[in-house]
């Protein structure tokens, strides 16, 4: 594992040979779903702020590691909150997201993907 990579939270028990994530939809389920009720979802980096340093709060020399509720969870709760206020504006997914980080000219992304991977996934 990298030092600046977010930690992925495994049951570490019999199931899957130990790489279960039970324990990250537990924690999903009832620490951040129950807090998100009720939220703003086009108040996109609040909701990401919340998750991350209130209801995950962990972090180590690099920053916030999301260790407790899991960093993989956190991503796809961000993920839900990003259409559903891509929703509630009624415009497409990808305008939400260039509005969100300030982009006025749109144009087509350019993929990205790891060449050399490390860690154990």
């Amino acid at each position: 594992m990298d030092i600046y990579e977010a930690l992925e939270l495994r049951d570490r028990g019999s199931d899957y040979l130990g790489k279960s994530v039970l324990k990250a939809v537990e924690n999903m389920t009832s620490i951040n779903g129950p807090a998100l009720i009720g939220k703003d979802p086009s108040k996109q980096a609040q909701m990401d702020t919340s998750m991350v340093q209130q209801f995950d709060g962990t972090s180590n020399e690099w920053g916030w590691c999301k260790q407790k509720v899991d960093a993989n969870a956190i991503l796809a709760a961000s993920s839900v909150v990003c259409k559903v206020g891509a929703r509630l504006k009624k415009i497409p997914l990808y305008q939400h997201m260039a509005n969100f980080a300030g982009n006025k000219n749109l144009v087509l992304s350019v993929p990205a993907f790891n060449v050399i991977n490390g860690g154990s996934h």
